[in-house]
């Protein structure tokens, strides 16, 4: 029986790992530099911020808030230890609301992004290598059908042949409608055409009430299209013959989720490993789950479940999730586990799974419930991880605590050490 067999009836051999009664491997998180004053200081899940250059350096792009001034709120960051963070530079037209999603390719970073303006951007990032700086290579706009629609929560992939797709979330405020639109640039081309494809419409929505976020996936001949509307996640793709702009499969319901008032949750992530499968993570009402895309096959495995069930550890709630290819067949998957985080390896491609570290923050104060957490989709050696938490718990009135990043990093392991 081959490994997707054996995974799709169900008996992939995952450890469950978890508070109760044991011995914990533990590393006491460090509190870095970064203050901010915007809750989406590292949001969403699905998109990607963080980002190692060939030099070993580690760098993330951070929301600020204002707490950085009146020039913008989207940050590029640099680091060495993981503590001290350099600011380098900031996106133009950014603020407490801009999220973005970020490629980088030898020393070029790659970066959409929500602006206050309504209109998502895309510009080039330079790093020197030499100087240890970034610095800001160019601009654009990027399309949109009309002036009364706002840009939201954009992701973007270059396929295999050079085209470059985009997903955003397009909310008109002429018509009240909210959907997720696509769009792609062929390669060597300057212009945008949108797709006849389209997902998650409804004009019956509050904006930013029954979520939407898309996550675009290059795949072997293909691209696909992870994406959330509500609860519930989805699954898309085409191949790359034909038309650019026609329809793409039927999706596939990947989870039919529980609702939540949680405004950050798009809480699925994905990554490629050298083979071209794809790890999808997610959580649902205090579970995380793991299905594989196998690139042979083109199939997704049957949904497992990674921390055990609710009843045996109640307090885990894991809610964000990132996954990261270590090289090879080793992957990573973090979460938080209360208000802690776990880090949960594979070394042979998923087929089984350990807890090997758990970071606590027992040597600082704050409130740490709404756990973020942030490590980058491909790192080199030692892995750099943030863990998003608040001065203070929020009071439901709308006011935002200062917000900080604590630090910890986490070797390439397959040993256990949360039990």
């Amino acid at each position: 029986m081959s490994f997707f067999e054996r995974v799709a009836v169900g008996v992939l051999a995952v450890t469950a790992l978890g508070f109760s009664g044991a011995t914990l491997a533990a590393v006491q998180v460090s509190q870095t530099d970064i203050v901010s004053t915007a809750t989406r200081l590292v949001s969403y899940r699905h998109q990607r911020h963080m980002f190692v250059t060939s030099d070993g350096r580690t760098h993330a792009l951070m929301n600020l808030g204002t707490a950085a001034g009146s020039s913008g709120a989207l940050y590029l960051h640099s680091t060495d230890d993981g503590v001290q963070w350099a600011r380098q530079l900031v996106l133009p037209s950014t603020d407490a609301n801009s999220v973005s999603d970020g490629v980088l390719t030898g020393d070029s970073l790659t970066v959409v992004y929500q602006c206050s303006d309504g209109i998502a951007r895309m510009s080039t990032l330079k790093y020197s290598s030499a100087s240890r700086t970034w610095s800001l290579a160019s601009t654009s706009k990027l399309p949109r059908a009309s002036t009364t629609i706002a840009a939201v929560n954009p992701s973007f992939a270059v396929d295999a042949n050079g085209n470059t797709w985009l997903a955003y979330v397009q909310e008109d405020s002429s018509s009240g409608y909210v959907m997720i639109a696509l769009y792609v640039k062929p390669a060597g081309s300057s212009t945008w055409s949108r797709s006849s494809q389209s997902y998650g419409y409804s004009n019956a929505v509050t904006f930013g009430s029954d979520k939407r976020s898309a996550r675009l996936v290059s795949l072997p001949g293909g691209i696909g299209l992870m994406y959330s509307v509500g609860p519930n996640i989805y699954w898309a793709e085409r191949p790359l013959t034909g038309t650019l702009t026609s329809s793409w499969n039927s999706s596939v319901l990947m989870l039919a989720g529980t609702a939540d008032q949680d405004p950050m949750s798009s809480h699925f992530s994905t990554v490629v490993d050298g083979q071209g499968n794809v790890y999808a993570a997610y959580t649902d009402a205090g579970a995380l789950y793991l299905r594989i895309r196998s690139t042979a096959t083109r199939q997704w495995t049957a949904q497992t479940r990674i921390t055990g069930n609710s009843a045996t550890y109640p307090s885990a709630n894991p809610t964000y999730t990132q996954l990261a290819w270590l090289g090879g067949t080793k992957v990573a998957l973090i979460s938080n586990f209360g208000s802690g985080v776990n880090v949960y390896q594979s070394a042979n491609s998923g087929s089984t799974w350990v807890c090997t570290t758990r970071a606590l923050h027992t040597n600082l104060s704050g409130y740490f419930d709404d756990a973020r957490v942030e490590i980058p989709a491909f790192p080199a050696g030692n892995v750099q991880a943030l863990q998003q938490f608040q001065a203070y718990q929020p009071a439901g009135d709308g006011t935002v605590p200062p917000q900080y990043a604590a630090s910890f990093r986490f070797s390439p392991s397959a040993t256990a050490g949360c039990q």
